[in-house]
């Protein structure tokens, strides 16, 4: 039979629900912040109630989750750990990892790779360092930005309606006496990431860690697209190092975004 027999009406319907949820996946991950029910039903043309029932089968499975904050919803950690499965394999990540291998290789410190993902870093991939005791990076895990070598730099590159969007959602929450925990203060040092160009932790999120970290960006417009870093132990951090380590991420980020260039071009 030409083209195959016709699809069962159980087929068709399949299909539907999927499209359903792929609908409801795009619309949350393209919004700035939760979405309610009733605005996704809205923009993908369903209605309420089918859209709730959707939301609620995604909620149950970890692809999306209800904003403890807001009545919306926003994408959840397991869509997040696909994606992060997706990015392993990136271009983003194939391209830098030898770069971070040689930055490790040169300075004998844990080098990574972070994007910013609904305002928390995600690492990409990294170099563990070659020490005996070296920085300990998680991979595969979410991690706040404000208080992060790598997350302070990716904050600096957001739009000034995005930022302050970011900074009217998020908690400050103190990780240890480092972390800055007053909004203003926060602003201030983004300011003068964005002006110097890099950033440090100095045991902000975890004590006993230090990070310094560059962008990495858009070889076309300039965009922030990431941000490597160096992570070390506190006994083996020093000031008079900083110059010459952020030298050297800066090398490597401008051997990152080059190829991503070209492949945009």
């Amino acid at each position: 039979m030409p083209g195959g027999r016709p699809k069962t009406r159980a087929e068709t319907d399949g299909v539907k629900s999927v499209t359903k949820v792929l609908d409801i996946l795009e619309t949350l991950a393209s919004a700035r912040g939760p979405v309610s029910a009733s605005d996704i039903a809205r923009a993908t043309g369903f209605n309420v109630s089918t859209a709730f029932r959707q939301l609620q089968t995604l909620v149950q499975r970890g692809y999306v989750e209800q904003d403890p904050g807001h009545r919306g919803y926003v994408m959840g950690p397991r869509f997040y750990q696909l994606a992060s499965a997706y990015l392993k394999g990136s271009d983003l990540a194939a391209i830098a990892r030898p770069h971070l291998e040689a930055l490790r290789d040169a300075v004998g410190e844990t080098a990574y790779l972070v994007i910013l993902s609904q305002g928390e870093i995600v690492q990409l991939c990294k170099a563990d360092g070659q020490q005996v005791v070296s920085a300990s990076i998680r991979t595969a895990q979410r991690e706040p930005a404000y208080c992060t070598a790598t997350g302070k730099v990716l904050l600096s590159g957001l739009a000034p309606d995005e930022l302050a969007r970011y900074l009217g959602a998020v908690k400050l929450a103190a990780y240890t006496p480092q972390t800055i925990t007053a909004k203003a203060k926060l602003q201030k040092e983004l300011a003068a990431v964005r002006a110097q160009g890099y950033a440090l932790d100095l045991e902000e999120y975890a004590e006993n860690l230090c990070c310094i970290s560059v962008p990495v960006r858009d070889a076309h417009d300039g965009a922030i697209l990431a941000a490597i870093s160096l992570a070390m132990p506190k006994l083996r951090f020093r000031r008079n190092l900083v110059p010459r380590w952020r030298a050297q991420l800066e090398d490597k980020a401008a051997l990152i975004s080059a190829p991503l260039g070209m492949a945009g071009s």
